[in-house]
């Protein structure tokens, strides 16, 4: 048998956590039912679900995860048939997070008051963005807000798995970057300045990428302070050149011109923007107000740019698709299959396919980006160490042979 742990909630909406042993999750679920209860989430003792304990307990940043959980859990509420105010209050009450709560709670109360469900939300443009409150919109509108807050997690939860995979991938090579930073930092400050004083007044005599070496250390230890200046003065340079939109879209297009790393904003970027063009379409969004909604949440502002393009030619009764085509910055594949699904009329279903192989090309991406930076890595760090080492065991010889 295994204990599981489970949050759920009465027909009335009351409150009802605690725990259960069965022989499968099925189990569990089929028990807990029979007991009239709502489940909200269930998992295995020990076992964190998608939020985990930690960030319920936070008081700081809401995550994805919760807004996950709200969304799941607010479906599955307005599912088992509880009022949309009693539901609204129960998350309130069920909420650790000590904000989320009293956001929740402030749209309860706006309900409860006569506001609609998406317009509490528009009120906490922070938290919900744009797109959540006009899925939420669409829902209200069309009598299936339970199935619409599905699809509202569903997105979510890719987008968070999305930048999992990105994010999991390019760990290793950010701590060789950084390993390789220290070793070198402390080979200049620390090591080439104890055997510089092994040379004495031999400096003269010294081979040229010894006297090199030690230059460079003398420079990064009188000199350290230049570094973060330059740092600084770099991003000065970037914030002044991208104050406009104009100069973001160009810094922007520059970003997608890089080999492999301009590839793999691409595609995350397509794959986002179907995939959310598609829900918010299967949310009775009507197609302009989700070409906005989702244009204006593009990382790349080259694309924010195109994508305002576009919506002005849409409204002008131009397609979309070829719209799309005619740029460099939005893949090609891409802007076809989305002309096809509109020719044919299932644009929403074209959207969903897109996003699923854009998905798949920044995971094989994000691989191969990964694996050309670790062997050049490697590489250039084996070059550095080794031309430091070398240039000082040339030194230490030196010495000797005129000490002979």
């Amino acid at each position: 048998m295994i204990r599981f742990t489970y949050r759920a909630v009465t027909a009335d909406g009351t409150p009802h956590n605690g725990s259960l042993e069965a022989s499968g999750k099925t189990q569990a679920v089929q028990s807990l039912q029979k007991n009239g209860l709502v489940i909200l989430s269930l998992s295995a003792a020990g076992e964190q679900n998608a939020s985990g304990a930690a960030s319920r307990s936070l008081t700081g940043r809401i995550s994805a995860p919760q807004l996950v959980d709200f969304a799941i859990e607010t479906s599955a509420l307005l599912d088992a048939k509880v009022p949309l105010e009693q539901v609204l209050k129960t998350q309130a009450d069920l909420c650790t997070h000590k904000r989320f709560k009293e956001i929740l709670t402030s749209v309860w109360q706006d309900v409860n008051g006569g506001a609609s469900f998406a317009d509490a939300l528009a009120r906490h443009p922070k938290i919900f963005e744009r797109f959540f409150v006009n899925m939420v919109r669409g829902g209200e509108a069309s009598g299936a807000l339970e199935l619409i807050m599905r699809r509202v997690a569903s997105l979510l939860e890719r987008r968070m798995q999305l930048r999992s995979k990105v994010t999991g991938a390019l760990i290793y090579p950010s701590l060789l970057v950084i390993m390789g930073v220290i070793v070198v930092s402390v080979m200049m400050i620390f090591v080439v300045p104890k055997m510089t004083s092994l040379f004495g007044d031999t400096g003269r005599l010294l081979p040229a990428s010894t006297r090199a070496v030690i230059a460079m250390s003398n420079f990064t230890r009188s000199s350290w302070w230049f570094f973060p200046l330059a740092c600084a003065g770099l991003f000065a340079v970037y914030k002044m050149k991208t104050r406009t939109e104009k100069g973001q879209a160009a810094f922007g297009r520059a970003i997608l011109k890089i080999p492999l790393l301009g590839n793999l904003i691409a595609q995350a970027e397509t794959s986002r923007f179907c995939r959310m063009m598609s829900s918010l379409l299967d949310g009775q969004v009507p197609i302009l107000s989700a070409l906005s909604i989702t244009g204006g949440t593009l990382g790349n502002a080259a694309l924010r740019q195109l994508m305002k393009e576009v919506y002005s030619r849409v409204q002008g009764g131009q397609p979309m698709g070829p719209l799309l085509k005619e740029s460099p910055e939005f893949p090609e594949l891409a802007s076809r299959m989305i002309t096809m699904g509109e020719e044919s009329g299932e644009l929403q279903t074209m959207l969903n396919k897109v996003a699923d192989r854009y998905e798949e090309k920044v995971a094989s991406t994000t691989e191969r980006l990964v694996g050309v930076i670790e062997p050049v890595f490697i590489i250039l760090m084996g070059i550095v160490v080794g031309f430091i080492v070398v240039s000082m065991m040339q030194g230490i010889m030196a010495m000797s042979t005129s000490a002979g």
